[in-house]
């Protein structure tokens, strides 16, 4: 059992006491609104990357699906600070807004969200059985298009809220594919367009070196995503937010995800042919390279992305 400590709703309890009913309304309907952040040893010590950014999109997401957040933003970066500070060696921290009360029916009697904070290593605190197989999809990807479920849908829940139930269908078609061979799915939208994948956002570099990635009102606005588009000219690369077809992706001489986990994820195979010549392009690791750097401490104009505790 851990040792670890929980912020719930501004007291810290033990992590075994970080529970909810099997009732709660988040837990049967799907409500609760989360983000998940990084953790790094940087150059000056302990730093949060992106924090207040994953905030304000935290409580975006509440914002969009209508739960009433009571903390101001500046008051969840607070307790994140002191969460990782009473957390020592913690890696990433997740974040969880949820409506805890047993309710009945769809709309809850009792309103009232409740917030909690857990810092951790998941590597430490709950290991895996594959360890070593989610260390080889950290390093390289195969990925498959997904034809069959399609993105999140503007009109369903919109794809910027990062909710529990906006999870769904990317996960049961992410898993299919895992049976299938594959370490990961790229969605379409309604148009046939690439999205993004279940968890991260997906880029493709063209023969002309251009990196362009799926516009942003079809997927959620990754913090890692935005550090790219922003990262892209510091190492002389164009980075344009376009409609990508299918077919594209599959000519493309670079394809990449990013995410909060794994940073910049080069993708070496999608629907079991190589990209390029099946290993990481220049312009992936460039950016790979830079973005290391950056969460270090190591790139003095960026270092306004690291919230030091």
């Amino acid at each position: 059992m851990t040792d670890r400590r929980i912020w719930r709703d501004g007291e810290f309890i033990p992590w075994q006491d970080a529970t909810v009913h099997v009732l709660a309304q988040s837990l049967q309907r799907g409500s609760l609104a989360f983000d998940y952040i990084s953790v790094h040893e940087a150059r000056r010590g302990t730093a949060i990357f992106r924090l207040r950014d994953h905030i304000e999109r935290l409580a975006t997401t509440c914002r969009i699906v209508g739960l009433p957040l009571e903390y101001a933003v500046d008051e969840l970066v607070d307790a994140c600070a002191e969460t990782v500070r009473r957390n020592p060696g913690a890696k990433s921290v997740k974040i969880s807004a949820l409506m805890p009360s047993v309710e009945a029916e769809l709309i809850p009697e009792n309103p009232h969200v409740a917030v909690f904070i857990a810092a951790y290593d998941s590597e430490r605190d709950f290991p895996s059985p594959n360890a070593e197989l989610k260390r080889r999809r950290r390093q390289a990807v195969s990925l498959k298009i997904e034809r069959e479920k399609s993105g999140r849908r503007e009109d369903v829940i919109p794809p910027h809220a990062k909710v529990a139930a906006n999870y769904t269908a990317a996960m049961t078609a992410k898993w299919r594919a895992r049976n299938e061979g594959f370490d990961d799915i790229v969605l379409l939208d309604e148009h046939g367009n690439l999205t993004e994948g279940p968890t991260a956002n997906l880029f493709m570099v063209d023969v002309a070196g251009n990196v362009a990635t799926p516009p942003a009102s079809k997927v959620l606005l990754g913090i890692t995503r935005d550090s790219i588009i922003n990262l892209a000219p510091t190492v002389g690369l164009a980075c344009v937010e376009r409609d990508i077809a299918a077919d594209e992706l599959v000519s493309a001489s670079e394809v990449f995800l990013s995410g909060t986990s794994a940073g910049v994820w080069p993708v070496v195979r999608i629907d079991g042919r190589p990209v390029g010549d099946g290993k990481m392009g220049p312009a992936t690791s460039q950016l790979r390279d830079k973005y290391k750097a950056v969460v270090l401490g190591d790139q003095p104009g960026f270092e306004h992305w690291l919230h030091y505790i």
